[in-house]
């Protein structure tokens, strides 16, 4: 707790020392006001002639040099009245210049620009133009905003009769310059660090999809996959789900869906945009040694009031984005399932899908009633910029899914009844400042919080016995880093980050009475550093390092970063990218039948000895051709990760009770090639990846992982006729591996198996189509319709193959994927 409360103190302590410092100018009203306080003088004037006026405030002994310093500072004369009242009127032959802006990174300027004149600070209009006031041709203009560089321009420069044009460019990124716009479909483009970035804002549907799913789109990425068909178990690269560093504004987060893994947790309409990092992570991020999924809502603040809402056959949401004055803006925004007011076949779909194989549909001797599931997330997020130089921002988001259903069985020919139920929510806080010191020196703090629980109630009727689970996560962070950049193409990163996590484990049985409990905490130091290098205007080199001590194992990791990018013959470029990542925490599957049967997965933190600390080294290139509307990239990779435990891969074979720990490594190769014509584009993507595992006690020691899938063929194609947009496309892909029986299928009462993972399941198979309209309703107010079919052939899909011993002997599960699922969507937005 002191420590906690050390942390609130400094992020208290920075903000107040900073804050005083923060306003270089301020509006001339609101010096008047200051003088107005401190003497007898009262200022008459105009409120329209004050617009935009500002001054750099001082500290006056009497009135006469505060008057003589408004002369010298200002456009304004200033005329004494009786009654201590002073006049205000604009000086004449004053000049009235103007300028018009444009840009070239888009064909729209940035949402947030200034323009500060010696006398003035103004804002240019949506066309670009704006007009200021001079009593002279000396001194310069300064404008200046989040995506633009920086640019002063002598006043004697603008012409006396005509507007002067201005041209814009867009500000470099230290960290992460855009190399490739619509990198697979409008909105998505990559960065020289390897990311792949998707722009909600601009993002175009993809099949199957009427709404930008957060999670569901990367999986059209290549390279991310999903052995299940879930979002809740994302392969980025062979790694399972809880090898990825999944962040919201910051937060790590640790649960990501609904519906059990079947729909995202995040809300699309506020989550402005998501980068994908398999590979050369920036060295200011830890953990997630297999991926980087990093979401980011709007970082400007807002003008005007906006929002919407809208409904489909899963769930209803809306959301609001409203300024608060001129310096704040507050975001609200929430999302709730349907099926308490009506059934859909899209969530009957669902349901299906989710909870098939679990103890809602296990036994045939007991009747289930009374089912009832819900799913709700709620987020806010708060903007204020005291000053040009400030930034701060408070986060909160709330996600839940809840299970609860009753069981009737008679018992000795007595009506018995029991209730089963599963809870899994998260809590999340977060508060992040920015200072940008100088134009060179930039400076950011965050602490945030986030609570995850997992909790079951499984009554077994049968038995009259009754298993309650919880799994609970708890965990605070304090991360404080600076960038000084002295050129446009040259920067130098470096800060501290300080992790503390908790993870408890609770189980609890009635008959015969038993109850454990598992409770653990770690805290990570972590010292970062790197510098990004534009060495020539083609060529870019990212280098880090991540230095990690954990305490309580007395045990230091270093772990270095690259990222290297060399554009050459106009149109091909090359990169090369390397890491070293390491993680503490990560999920386990005690039994199948764990959190009934349809979360199973607890998370727990690294002991050092039977669940040791997971670390990888990856090292990957690729080459781009981007010419003409044509794109082609191509990546090869390999991975190695150890300290994996044999809990954590989820076997359901020989393997399942076994407790060893291991390793796996993953190579491949991922291709895309995509064409985009005016109203059209189509893509085709392929990768090959090969994923086996090493376990030193196991035989054979080597064999495939659970999440092998060889071969990926994804297609789609778009296109676009006025107000419609029509998608459509499949998907392919080897089956996952599984574990056959040998002859006889049961010896000494246990399932005979052959090797594991000797086999593979059918091939995956999935065609999709959506459909997208907009129209105007009125005024500002947007109109949004959309139609999607999930799996349009309705291919039975296996994605998860095993067998379980009865009395009768072994008996085959197969589970299987979404069928046909239709979906619509209605919107309004403004």
């Amino acid at each position: 707790m002191i420590v906690r409360l050390r942390f609130i103190f400094l992020i208290g302590f920075i903000f107040v020392t900073s804050h005083g410092f923060t306003q270089d100018v301020i509006p001339l009203r609101e010096f008047f006001s200051i003088i107005e306080t401190n003497t007898s003088i009262r200022f008459s004037f105009k409120d329209q002639d004050l617009q935009s006026h500002i001054i750099e405030p001082i500290t006056f002994t009497d009135w006469n040099n505060a008057l003589e310093y408004l002369k010298k500072q200002t456009l304004f004369e200033y005329t004494s009245l009786p009654d201590n009242i002073i006049a205000v009127t604009l000086q004449k032959n004053l000049q009235n210049l103007c300028g018009t802006l444009t840009f070239s990174g888009t064909s729209e300027l940035p949402k947030v620009i200034t323009i500060q004149s010696p006398y003035q600070k103004i804002n240019p209009s949506q066309e670009g133009t704006f007009q200021f006031f001079v009593n002279g041709t000396e001194g310069q203009i300064f404008i200046q905003g989040r995506e633009i560089e920086e640019k002063f321009i002598a006043i004697s420069e603008f012409p006396l009769k005509n507007c002067l044009s201005i041209s814009l460019e867009p500000s470099i990124e230290k960290l992460s310059p855009v190399t490739l716009t619509q990198y697979l479909a409008k909105g998505i483009s990559k960065d020289t660090n390897g990311a792949l970035n998707v722009n909600y804002e601009t993002f175009e549907i993809l099949p199957g999809l009427i709404e930008p799913d957060v999670l569901l789109t990367l999986k059209s990425l290549p390279g991310v996959q999903s052995a299940n068909e879930t979002i809740s178990y994302l392969n980025i690269r062979g790694g399972t789900n809880d090898q990825n560093l999944i962040r919201w504004d910051g937060i790590k987060m640790y649960q990501n869906s609904h519906f059990f893994g079947l729909i995202s947790a995040f809300n699309p309409y506020v989550t402005q945009k998501v980068s994908l990092i398999k590979n050369g992570t920036p060295a200011n991020l830890g953990d997630g040694v297999s991926g980087l999924i990093d979401m980011k809502t709007e970082e400007s603040l807002t003008q005007n009031v906006r929002g919407g809402a809208g409904i489909n056959l899963l769930s209803a949401d809306a959301f609001v984005d409203t300024p608060l004055g001129e310096k704040a803006s507050l975001q609200i925004a929430a999302r709730k399932s349907i099926n308490n007011l009506f059934d859909t076949p899209t969530f009957d779909s669902y349901a299906e899908r989710a909870f098939q194989n679990t103890e809602l549909t296990a036994n045939d001797n007991i009747m289930r009633e009374d089912s009832d599931f819900s799913f709700f997330d709620t987020s806010l997020r708060l903007l204020y910029h005291p000053s040009e130089k400030d930034r701060i921002r408070l986060n909160f988001i709330v996600m839940a899914n809840a299970l609860d259903f009753t069981e009737n069985a008679a018992i000795n020919n007595i009506p018995t009844r029991r209730n089963s139920q599963l809870v899994q929510n998260s809590f999340s806080s977060a508060i992040w400042y920015q200072r940008q010191w100088s134009r060179e020196f930039q400076t950011e703090i965050q602490f945030y919080g986030t609570n995850y629980k997992l909790e079951a109630l499984n009554a077994d009727i049968l038995n009259n016995q009754s298993l309650f689970q919880k799994n609970d996560v708890l965990e605070n962070n304090l991360k404080v880093s600076a960038t000084f950049s002295p050129w446009n193409r040259i920067s130098f990163s470096s800060g501290y980050q300080f992790n503390e996590t908790g993870i408890n484990n609770f189980e609890r049985i009635n008959n015969p009475f038993f109850e454990l409990t598992d409770k653990q905490v770690l805290r990570t130091h972590s010292f970062f550093a790197s510098s990004d290098v534009g060495i020539w205007e083609n060529t870019s080199l990212n280098m880090g390092v991540r230095g990690n001590y954990i305490d309580k194992f007395d045990t230091f990791i270093l772990e270095p970063r690259l990222a290297f990018h060399q554009r050459f013959a106009k149109y091909f470029v090359f990169e090369v990218l390397g890491e070293m990542k390491s993680q503490t925490t990560s999920q386990i599957v005690d039994l199948q039948e764990d959190f009934l049967g349809i979360e199973n997965r607890r998370w727990v933190l690294s002991d050092n000895e039977n669940l040791p600390i997971i670390t990888s080294r990856q090292i990957s290139s690729g080459i781009t051709l981007n010419r003409k509307g044509w794109l082609l990239n191509t990546d090869v990779y390999l991975k190695e990760v150890k300290g994996i435990t044999s809990q954590g891969q989820g076997f359901q074979n020989q393997l399942e009770d076994l407790r060893e720990h291991g390793s796996y490594t993953t190579y491949g190769m991922e291709v895309l090639v995509s064409k985009r014509f005016k109203n059209i584009n189509t893509w085709l993507s392929y990768t090959y990846a090969k994923n086996d595992y090493f376990f030193e006690n196991f035989s054979p020691q080597e064999f495939p992982n659970n999440v092998d899938i060889r071969h990926t063929f994804t297609y789609g194609i778009n296109y676009k006729l006025k107000k419609f947009t029509f998608s459509g496309g499949f998907n392919w892909h080897t089956g996952t591996p599984t574990t056959l029986l040998g002859t006889p299928a049961v010896l000494e009462d246990s399932i005979n198996y052959l090797d594991p993972n000797g086999s593979n399941i059918q091939d995956y198979f999935r065609v999709d189509l959506s459909s997208t309209y907009t129209f105007s309703i009125s005024g500002k107010i947007q109109g949004f319709l959309g139609l999607s079919v999930w799996n349009l052939l309705n291919t039975q899909n296996v994605v998860n193959h095993f067998f379980r011993l009865t009395e009768e002997g072994p008996v085959e599960v197969d589970e299987e994927a979404l069928g046909i699922t239709p979906n619509f969507s209605f919107r309004i937005n403004f």
